[in-house]
């Protein structure tokens, strides 16, 4: 998706929005081998700060605090914490290896690689939230599914798709029935996408034998201009 919009546009960009003030690893864009200027169209924004632009509040100063469910620092799953620590490491380690380059070799760094996911500025949040996004990708189990669409369905541009992901049901049923009688899209559908798993060896690589092929649900569909909005105009 991402290098689609690269090639076609040459100036889009991926925003990956996260809750709190600790993003979230991006350590499997690695793993594509993008190139730098695909890199760069990568950028990190807080939905903090999102919903501030959205409110006229500039960003950095205080606001009042968004009403997603979520579930606190203390409270989240090992993974997750282990997750953030191993970031905040990465990047002390990162910031001693570039002190270091600095000292030794400055030409080093001015040739060094874009990394994916710097902070996005405050010129391309104001572009966003003047011209919307073009497309909305969520996939947040642990968060109240229609709290945070509530959040960030605003900041697509009408007749933009979007995809919600979540491992049960019940929470994007919940979602569909808020969204139609808001009226806020169209086309809206619930699939169950097909998941197997495969074991990868040396000539014998195969389908597992024994698996469960479910992989959660998607809520899908497209928003439109509501009825408030058309008298607003």
């Amino acid at each position: 998706m991402l290098n689609d919009i690269v090639v076609s546009t040459g100036t889009g960009y991926v925003c990956n929005s996260y809750l709190g003030l600790a993003p979230y690893p991006m350590d499997i864009i690695r793993m594509f081998n993008f190139s730098s200027e695909t890199c760069r169209r990568i950028a990190r924004c807080s939905l903090t700060d999102l919903c501030s632009s959205q409110n006229g509040i500039p960003v950095g100063e205080p606001g009042e605090p968004h009403n997603i469910e979520t579930q606190s620092q203390e409270e989240r799953s090992p993974m997750c914490s282990a997750s953030v620590d191993e970031s905040a490491v990465s990047s002390e380690n990162g910031m001693l290896d570039l002190v270091a380059e600095t000292s030794t070799s400055p030409v080093t760094k001015a040739s060094k690689t874009p990394k994916p996911g710097e902070k996005a500025s405050q010129e391309l949040i104001s572009f966003w939230k003047e011209n919307g996004f073009s497309s909305l990708i969520i996939a947040a189990p642990d968060v109240d599914a229609w709290s945070i669409v509530s959040e960030l369905l605003p900041f697509l541009s009408f007749s933009a798709p979007f995809a919600i992901y979540h491992q049960y049901i019940q929470p994007l049923a919940t979602c569909m029935h808020n969204l139609q009688l808001r009226k806020m899209a169209v086309g809206l559908q619930i699939s169950e996408p097909w998941l197997r798993e495969y074991q990868v060896l040396p000539s014998r690589t195969h389908p597992l034998m024994q698996m469960s092929a479910f992989g959660g649900y998607i809520l899908s569909g497209t928003k439109i201009r509501t009825e408030d909005q058309l008298q607003l105009k």
